[in-house]
């Protein structure tokens, strides 16, 4: 009779690349918030060029402008949250299941 040879490796494979792949996900989640955080607040802080335009038409791209900036700042604001959540969950998790 021949004995099955044991796997070397621990029997954590599958939960490793769940870890590494939250992580990933997280990272993208801390850029894109990162970006739109950047985004937002240099949308709703840049002056605005009306050199061509109407005092109407002017007053409404500066409005579209510091709305759309507030809404991405928010969006940007709540991923980078929702990734730093995430981060530490995956950290605590790992850190408990490690004797």
């Amino acid at each position: 009779m021949q004995h099955e040879a044991k796997d070397s490796r621990p029997s954590g494979g599958a939960s490793g690349l769940t870890r590494a792949a939250l992580l990933g996900l997280c990272g993208g989640l801390l850029l894109g918030g990162l970006f739109l955080l950047v985004q937002g607040l240099r949308a709703r802080m840049a002056p605005m060029d009306c050199q061509d335009l109407s005092e109407v038409e002017c007053g409404f791209i500066q409005q579209t402008a510091e709305e759309v900036g507030r809404m991405q700042t928010v969006a940007g604001a709540a991923l980078l949250a929702l990734g730093c959540a995430v981060v530490v969950l995956v950290r605590s998790r790992g850190r408990s299941a490690t004797p």
